[in-house]
């Protein structure tokens, strides 16, 4: 550390020159992500190798998309002559536009029953856009260019916009809650330290480490294929301003305590790191371990937070390495206006409940596990995939496939599709009897609404092609070979005809649990209805947002199940090398836990019971978990660490006075990291405001009930034990002697 102190001038140059190049060649990560998009499956998901397939069959690239043309009350013919110049303005620049494979109820008279609603509403139009690296902002400028002289509401939609205005407001989020993080930590480290000087420095610190870290982030993100999700960003800010500055209040309050004691300013800084900086090296080895772990996952969006990873190692070489320049060069000014250099006050919250705990262990724990059981007991996971209900109708994308969905059905703006590939030609009757053989059966499962396939275009058996009472499928050659039967053979299938598919409607919302068992049933039935028969070896899979969703859904919750054992292995093992004790590692891990359940119980009564909410947000319980038991860590490393540094006292006493010195600490730094995480709330993002009401509640309950009473009064137990068996042995020790 002297060394350090004494190069402090050579350590900041590097870091000043680090942070301005990393910064200014840093690549655009927002247009990565808006030209890559979020993905949460990998390449060998079914329903990724269904898309796959499918993409095979197109005759044109590029995504499927729609515009929904609406009027309350009807759309009237003025209208629909001023919608179809719309169309035809689209269709004549579709060269220029990007856009093929355009569907409209004007040019294919046959399609006005699925394009225009019932009540006379809604109209769509579907096409196929190919972005040719362009932003969609721009694209969609476009076309409304060519819709200038629709009077009707339009809005414009699809895959390729939904994704755009996801973004955005993930985007908008980010910034917003950037913003609300620094003023938030500023006003309560201002209060905190009643200084100006010591915030301010620890925003610049945590900044230099965040700059550096989304600079390296964004290299590997552009030119290593490292996973990016609209969540990365955002994650790298919360964790390292949250955390950051929590570290830098256990080292400021321990350098305040160690000047107060009359040391010099090196003395000081070195007794610091001796001490609060040992404790730090832990906490961040927790975390780093913790975010490590997410290398083991199937889901891309999770591999992503390993973004961490690199941000908390940057994060704690800046800390042993700038943070220590800060010191030496302004000293007690860093404290300034305040006049007195001394330790963070004492907790008398923590002393009271440590006190009662410690005095009626066996009651304390009671009424913990009192409050706590229930909610551990209750908790139930039920998850949303829905990213369109999340934007609701703020933007233009999402308000289009909303219309659909009351005018049409969301089934129906939202189809599945099963693809069969075979290394074989299927147009013949061989192949053809089986697939409409498997048609037939699709039919028959529960919440398939309709299915059409190369055999039943209409959704429905052709009568002239089948023969006999039982119904045999037979397509004479003449109807095969005829100029009419040909645009259904282009439709159904590939040019070179090995490739077929048939489309799905759904009864149910395409991400109800009712749709998944539908997709699950259907993935079922597939291999069963070719195994025996000539496409026995073909491949298959089922495409489309329902089935996406099942994938996605088996996905993460094995990735869920499966990182959560390694995380808490992980922390456990951390816990047993620092502390060198076993059973207090259990009670910590325990805490963790029961904060996480909690955490997750009032998130499910809060979105679900209160606001009818279908599910929570795919990605919230793991983020939230890995958040809970990373960062709450830190605080139980916090208090053991100061109680390991009272080895004389009985266990009791010690407990009682790490929560004298250390509870104030903790409760400000989950003020702080909690705070961080309120932020999220008014980006207007579902997903940002269930994780930060998750965070909070895991955070208040750790701090306010499991570590000042809990962990106490486990302790206390383990204490008593320990001493009725020393008890025990001097006893029996005696009576050996007498005898």
């Amino acid at each position: 550390m002297k060394k350090i102190i004494k190069g402090r001038w050579v350590i900041f140059s590097i870091w000043l020159i680090a942070t301005i190049l990393l910064t200014a060649f840093q690549p655009d990560i927002n247009a990565i992500l808006r030209n890559r998009g979020s993905q949460a499956l990998s390449k060998d998901s079914p329903s990724v190798i269904a898309d796959t397939m499918l993409s095979k069959m197109e005759t044109s690239k590029g995504t499927n998309d729609l515009i929904v043309f609406y009027n309350k009350n009807k759309i009237s013919n003025d209208e629909m002559n001023q919608i179809s110049d719309g169309v035809k303005a689209i269709t004549n620049s579709k060269s220029e536009l990007g856009i093929n494979d355009i569907i409209d109820p004007f040019s294919m008279p046959d399609a006005k029953g699925s394009l225009i609603s019932k009540d006379g509403t809604t109209l769509m139009v579907s096409f196929k856009l190919d972005k040719k690296l362009r932003e969609v902002d721009d694209i969609k400028k476009n076309l409304d260019s060519k819709l200038s002289k629709v009077h009707t509401e339009y809005y414009i939609s699809g895959e390729d916009f939904i994704n755009n205005d996801y973004q955005k407001a993930s985007v908008a989020g980010v910034s917003k809650s950037a913003a609300l993080t620094v003023i938030f930590i500023l006003a309560v480290l201002v209060l905190m330290f009643r200084s100006v000087v010591a915030p301010v420095v620890s925003l610049l610190s945590v900044g230099f480490a965040y700059l550096c870290s989304m600079g390296i982030a964004a290299q590997l993100i552009d030119k290593a294929q490292f996973p990016i999700t609209s969540l990365t960003q955002m994650l790298l800010i919360l964790i390292l301003f949250g955390i950051g500055t929590d570290y830098n209040i256990l080292l400021f309050n321990r350098f305040k305590e160690e000047l107060s004691h009359g040391l010099s300013i090196d003395d000081a800084i070195v007794n610091t790191y001796k001490t609060a900086g040992k404790t730090i090296f832990y906490s961040i080895l927790t975390v780093f371990i913790a975010f490590l772990s997410l290398i083991f996952a199937q889901s891309p969006i999770y591999k992503s937070g390993v973004v961490v990873v690199i941000g908390v190692a940057i994060l704690l070489l800046e800390i042993v390495t700038l943070t220590p320049f800060v010191m030496k060069v302004l000293g007690n000014k860093l404290f300034w206006p305040s006049k007195t250099a001394t330790g963070h006050k004492e907790s008398k919250l923590w002393v009271k409940t440590s006190s009662v705990a410690t005095k009626h262990p066996i009651i304390s724990v009671v009424v913990v596990l009192m409050i706590v059981g229930p909610m551990v007991y209750f908790n139930q996971q039920k998850l949303n995939f829905d990213t369109i209900r999340e934007l609701g109708n703020s933007y233009s994308s999402s308000k289009g496939i909303n219309i659909v969905a009351d005018h049409f059905g969301r089934g129906q703006a939202m189809p599945t599709t099963v693809v069969i590939e075979n290394s074989k030609v299927l147009d013949n009757n061989e192949y053809l009897s089986v697939i409409d053989s498997l048609t037939e059966r699709i039919k028959k499962i529960k919440g398939v609404k309709q299915v059409s396939s190369v055999t039943q275009p209409q959704s429905k058996q052709i009568d002239n092609f089948y023969i006999g009472s039982h119904k045999t499928f037979f397509i004479p050659k003449e109807a095969l070979t005829s100029g009419s039967f040909k645009p259904v053979l282009g439709t159904f299938m590939s040019s070179d005809r090995t490739i077929t598919k048939m489309n799905i409607i759904l009864d149910d919302d395409p991400y109800s649990k009712e749709a998944l068992n539908t997709i699950k049933q259907i993935n079922e039935i597939v291999p069963t209805g070719l195994k025996g028969t000539v496409l026995s070896n073909a491949k298959f899979g089922t495409a489309g947002p329902t089935a996406t969703t099942y994938d996605t859904n088996n996905v993460l919750t094995n990735d869920l199940n499966r990182l959560t054992v390694i995380v808490i292995i992980g922390v456990f093992l951390v816990l047993l090398l620092i502390i060198r004790s076993f059973w207090t590692p259990v009670f910590i891990t325990a805490s963790l836990m029961g904060a996480y359940y909690c955490a997750m119980f009032m998130l499910n009564f809060i979105f679900i019971d209160l606001k009818g909410f279908s599910g929570i947000s795919s990605f919230v319980p793991f983020f939230s978990l890995i958040i809970i038991v990373a960062l709450g860590v830190d605080y139980s490393i916090f208090l053991m660490m100061r109680f390991k540094e009272y080895p004389h006292m009985p266990a009791k006493e010690a407990i009682i006075l790490a929560s004298r010195h250390i509870g104030g600490v903790v409760m400000s730094a989950g003020l702080i990291l909690g705070g961080t995480f309120a932020t999220l709330m008014p980006s207007g993002i579902v997903l940002l405001q269930e994780w930060a009401t998750a965070v909070i509640t895991g955070l208040l309950v750790l701090c306010f009930i499991l570590l000042p009473v809990f962990l106490p009064a486990m302790i206390a137990i383990q204490s008593n034990i320990a001493n009725l068996f020393s008890k025990n042995k001097k006893d029996l020790s005696k009576v050996k002697k007498s005898a």
